[in-house]
């Protein structure tokens, strides 16, 4: 986070190779985790740690590594699977030893301070916090925030994060009122200058499961499934007979901006590597970036999504390896949720709508699904938080506990 701030790729058309930050920025990752992974064994033994990491992401990380024998970039691709095997070491067993609660506050401590600083250099700073006009690619973005990012869709779903959380979960992080109301500001402006259409749609739906979870803390989950349903189709039906209008409020086209164009010279890429695509965070390799160059006469970074990029770098092989963790940890706070205290409760409340809005943030965005990409870090956490979580108790079992005291009982 906040590399951009002292080195912009987007200024230059040759960054590939005048990159210092990028060059040691994997062996900071990786060496970061190893040392957090050494502190918590030396905490709390080997045992115990390596208990707490989650089986069920162990074939996501194997398929990412071995990605390197048939990817065009194998190096680069070894580095992208090392990092994720490192996350995956590293993150859970930290999150299982200051629990869930803490582990909210210190995701929410993040945003705040993300979109603090991204609005103070957006305004005392406009040549480094927006876009400006200037750069290699993305000079249509001119004066639209961008923050500590590179891209103004970088600032924008830290923005819709913080413009919901920051009022519904700070109150669970204490200190200074000042703070947050200053932190709640900045993510509403984030927000705004940005000029991120998928960032206010993201709000929007960030807010409707909030409210849900909401409604579901006095009535059946039934009721609520049900009122969503309806609430997804009425939305669909309105999309479908007044996308133009729609498109038009938010200043774009229906076409996403480009891209189902660049979906539609996706779809050619899949089709030749189906299974085990062209290896892990390659956004699809060589060929189909250099392809996009041509057709769009700029550089693309990926095919815009991250249900594309993950099919293009791992294949159905790779979907089907994240998204069964992914769905059993939903399931898993899901089914936690009657059972604990009210701080416990909002913080599964916050990893699960976090979790939820990734899978629609990705429907836009490639780094939404990547574990070092500009907002996957907290989709990742939210998943390892809620894998991590012990199997939810009998539907039996009476009374309320907090999960810290569980865990240790068990």
């Amino acid at each position: 986070l906040g590399r951009d701030v002292f080195y912009n790729h987007m200024n230059s058309a040759t960054a590939a190779l005048d990159d210092p930050i990028g060059r040691i920025l994997p062996y900071i990752r990786v060496g970061t985790c190893i040392l957090s992974f050494m502190v918590i064994t030396m905490s709390a033994g080997l045992t115990w740690t390596i208990s707490k990491i989650p089986l069920m992401f162990m074939p996501f990380c194997v398929l990412a590594l071995a990605s390197a024998g048939w990817s065009d970039e194998p190096k680069q691709t070894l580095s992208n699977g090392l990092m994720v095997t490192a996350m995956w070491l590293a993150l859970p067993p930290i999150i299982h030893r200051i629990g869930l609660v803490q582990a909210m506050r210190s995701s929410l401590i993040l945003i705040s301070v993300v979109v603090i600083i991204s609005a103070a250099l957006a305004i005392l700073v406009p040549s480094v916090g927006t876009h400006t006009g200037t750069e290699f690619v993305q000079m249509v973005h001119a004066g639209r925030w961008r923050g500590i990012f590179a891209h103004k869709n970088g600032l924008g779903p830290w923005a819709a994060y913080g413009s919901i959380f920051l009022f519904t979960h700070s109150k669970f992080c204490g200190g200074w009122q000042v703070y947050w109301w200053v932190a709640r500001a900045c993510a509403l402006m984030c927000l705004f200058f940005s000029g991120s259409a998928t960032s206010l749609a993201l709000t929007a739906f960030i807010l409707g499961v909030w409210s849900g979870f909401m409604l579901l803390r006095h009535q059946r989950l039934s009721i609520v499934l049900t009122l969503g349903v309806f609430i997804g189709i009425f939305g669909i039906f309105v999309l479908i007979f007044f996308q133009d209008f729609i498109f038009g409020l938010l200043q774009r086209d229906s076409n996403l901006t480009g891209r189902t164009e660049i979906w539609g010279i996706a779809d050619g890429f899949i089709a030749q590597r189906p299974w085990f695509g062209s290896g892990y965070q390659t956004l699809g390799g060589p060929e189909f970036l250099n392809q996009l160059l041509l057709y769009f006469l700029q550089p693309i970074p990926g095919p815009e999504s991250g249900y594309y990029c993950l099919l293009m770098e791992l294949g159905i092989f790779g979907i089907a390896f994240l998204f069964i963790p992914f769905w059993a940890s939903i399931k898993n706070g899901m089914e936690w949720l009657k059972y604990v205290k009210i701080e416990d409760r909002a913080s599964i409340e916050f990893f699960l709508t976090m979790q939820l809005a990734t899978l629609v943030l990705a429907i836009s965005e490639s780094n939404a699904l990547v574990s070092t990409g500009f907002d996957g870090v907290l989709a990742f956490t939210s998943m390892f938080a809620l894998l991590t979580t012990p199997k939810s108790p009998d539907k039996n079992l009476k009374g309320e506990f907090r999960l810290a005291e569980y865990q240790t009982k068990r």
